[in-house]
């Protein structure tokens, strides 16, 4: 057997948290059989500068191995590669970038305490950072980790090959786009078997980056949210002077401040910034050129990226397409390009598709290259640690809360009931997804038959903007019923529209542009949450859940029984559902009584 061990983010080098997103999947000959992000470990948002030693642990103990049974480690990133590619761009591009370096690193507010100093260093001596990497694994699981081969790989073909080998295509057009690594913005790739030929490389612009800066200075929850806010405005043309879809260019200096004096916010340009929008803080109301921005951005983002698609399909010729790379989250252009004919006769989008599915990627380049079989094509995102039921069972009485067991089909008709009847459920199952939607196994579900449900699940549990919308877990069979144009879409990762007389049955769910972004379940592939849906379905004649990602506002979903308990007791929420296992607020626990029916 062959474990190659993937790994993504970048732990700071003296302590200072520079990376995101930590993250690790492990192979077995070629064979995707576990990964998580770091920050499901340690409760920690996005965990960054962190290194991945509790995903790690957990990876290896899932698997029955120990650190020296791996063959060689994958760091999803290579910056000794990609300071050759930058020098390699010539004097006047490297000019720019080193401009752009130095004022990031001198804006730095802990300056003295070094983060400036490290920032320039990390880049002017990218082996420094390698070999910090290789020194985290020595540190956490001892000496012997220098012994096991350690890769290098470029982060652009990380991604590529999270996509292109997991996607069960034999030939695809496969793009990659984010913010930036090893020097990139995004890559466009042909790959024909096991093999992907470079065909562009993008790094003048970045899709990412814009997409970034606008987040950064509308001071919304997170950068998704955007793509709900866009529904609400009408684009506006602010963004003209600042970029050009046709000849892919964009002047993000101006935008983020780099040659502008008068700017002291890290990240993007005072000045700039509000010619697009007026400045708002975090808890700031939202005026229409906010909402204009965004429908403004959205439309720019999505010219950028079919240009890009274009001018890739027509120089491969294939119209199978793999994306992955943060914009791959955008779910809006996603669908838009599943519905166009002349570009795509299929897509595959990593359900994970930002810097936490790169460490999957780096470990499938590396995994061929000690000659196993590429990755098998994936057929679900249910990678993650899970609780069996003793386990679960033995911290409820821990904790010392009234629960109650049910089996299997009485559990799906009464906790169906509970959603039918207005309650808010916590739905905790088998194993952890993988990336960043729960998709039935770590979820929170109600009714989406009522507008008020998602106004509910917002104000007792999300704590998010109300105008965000929430997604639907249907059957796969019933998705042409609700959807037009209706395809097999496991991963929420593409919008589809409502069929307008379907809109008022699930309106808990139908975003302000008639879209939704949904879940089709198919029972082979999670026969436990199809089994629930297809119960509520039976009581309702709606077989289509509200799903939404069970977790607090600015805390990661949960792993554990215990994080299952702790967000169910600090929220709303009415009904806990662990495996087989219920708990319901407010019963009395009985003293000597080891399990009371809460129903």
């Amino acid at each position: 057997m062959t474990y190659v061990l993937g790994f993504s983010g970048l732990a700071g080098s003296h302590g200072i948290a520079e990376g995101h997103h930590p993250a690790v999947a492990l192979l077995n000959d070629g064979r995707f059989i576990a990964g998580a992000a770091e920050e499901r470990f340690n409760r920690i948002k996005n965990s960054p500068g962190v290194f991945p030693s509790r995903a790690i642990k957990w990876v290896l103990d899932d698997a029955g191995i120990t650190f020296s049974d791996l063959d060689a480690i994958a760091w999803a990133n290579d910056p000794v590669g990609g300071l050759e590619r930058w020098r390699s761009r010539g004097n006047r591009r490297v000019t720019r970038e080193a401009i752009m370096r130095m004022t990031e690193a001198l804006r730095s507010p802990v300056l003295l305490r070094g983060k400036g100093a490290t920032l320039l260093s990390d880049w002017l001596r990218p082996q420094d950072a390698v070999d910090y990497q290789r020194a985290q694994f020595a540190y956490h699981f001892g000496a012997e980790a220098f012994d096991i081969r350690f890769e290098c790989v470029d982060h652009h073909l990380s991604h590529a090959a999270s996509a292109y080998y997991p996607s069960g295509f034999d030939e695809a057009t496969v793009i990659t786009w984010d913010g930036s690594g090893d020097g990139l913005s995004g890559s466009v790739r042909h790959g024909v078997g096991v093999a992907m030929n470079v065909l562009q490389e993008y790094w003048d612009f970045s899709i990412g980056q814009l997409y970034w800066l606008v987040h950064s200075y509308m001071k919304l929850s997170d950068e998704g949210s955007l793509m709900g806010l866009a529904a609400y405005g009408q684009p506006n043309e602010v963004l003209a002077p600042y970029v050009d879809a046709g000849r892919l260019w964009m002047d993000l200096g101006r935008l983020a401040g780099w040659t502008d004096p008068n700017s002291r916010h890290v990240g993007y340009s005072i000045t700039e910034m509000a010619k697009l929008a007026p400045r708002r803080g975090p808890d700031d109301g939202l005026e229409e050129s906010h909402k204009d921005l965004a429908a403004e951005l959205q439309l720019r983002v999505e010219e950028f990226c079919f240009e890009i698609v274009r001018r890739a399909v027509g120089t491969s010729g294939c119209r199978r397409i793999a994306l992955a790379g943060g914009v791959g989250l955008n779910a809006i252009f996603n669908g838009k390009l599943r519905r166009d004919p002349d570009l795509c006769e299929d897509l595959f989008v990593q359900p994970n598709p930002g810097d936490e599915g790169g460490s999957l990627g780096a470990a499938c380049v590396v995994s061929q290259a000690l000659g196993c079989q590429a990755a098998e094509p994936m057929s679900h995102a249910y990678y993650g640690s899970s609780s069996s039921g003793p386990e679960i069972e033995a911290v409820l009485r821990n904790v010392g809360v009234p629960f109650s067991f049910l089996a299997d089909d009485a559990l799906f008709e009464r906790v169906a009931g509970c959603i039918a009847a207005g309650q808010v459920v916590a739905w905790v199952q088998g194993p952890m997804e993988w990336g960043p939607r729960a998709l039935g196994n770590r979820s929170i579900l109600a009714d989406p038959r009522n507008s008020g449900s998602a106004t509910r699940v917002n104000e007792a549990v999300k704590y998010r903007d109300a105008w965000r919308p929430f997604a639907p877990s249907m059957l796969e069979e019933v998705a042409s019923t609700y959807l037009e144009d209706a395809h097999y879409s496991p991963y929420m990762i593409e919008t589809y529209r409502v069929r307008p007389d379907k809109r008022s049955e699930i309106q808990a769910v139908v975003h302000a542009d008639g879209t939704t972004r949904p879940q089709t379940v198919r029972r082979a592939v999670n026969p436990r949450y199809y089994d629930l849906i297809a119960a509520f379905g039976r009581l309702t004649g709606t077989p289509v859940v509200l799903n939404t990602s069970f977790n607090l506002k600015g805390e990661p979903i949960v792993r554990t029984p215990v994080d299952a308990l702790r967000t169910f007791f600090g929220s709303g929420i009415d009904l806990l559902v662990m495996g087989n296992y219920m708990v319901q607020k407010g019963i009395v626990q009985q003293t000597g009584v080891a399990a009371t029916p809460v129903l």
